[in-house]
């Protein structure tokens, strides 16, 4: 999913998108300018979408998400 359609969001979506993506990053040690990062940026964008209003719901739906993802990548 493009970053674009974050634009798409009225504003209290792209700030639940944006909080809940900086929460993540810096409970995980993680950059926001990084592949994990970005990866986080459009998993939230997906899950504002799907009807998620709250950035710490979000924020925890990244990680349950994102470790998952983990484990699917093969290394």
């Amino acid at each position: 999913m493009s970053h674009l359609t974050l634009l798409s969001l009225d504003d209290e979506g792209i700030e639940c998108v944006t909080s809940a993506v900086r929460i993540w990053c810096h409970e995980n040690g993680v950059a926001l300018d990084s592949e994990r990062g970005h990866e986080a940026m459009s998993v939230a964008i997906q899950l504002v979408l799907a009807g998620e209003k709250t950035p710490e719901i979000v924020a925890d739906a990244l990680n349950r998400h994102l470790r998952v993802q983990q484990y699917k990548t093969p290394i």
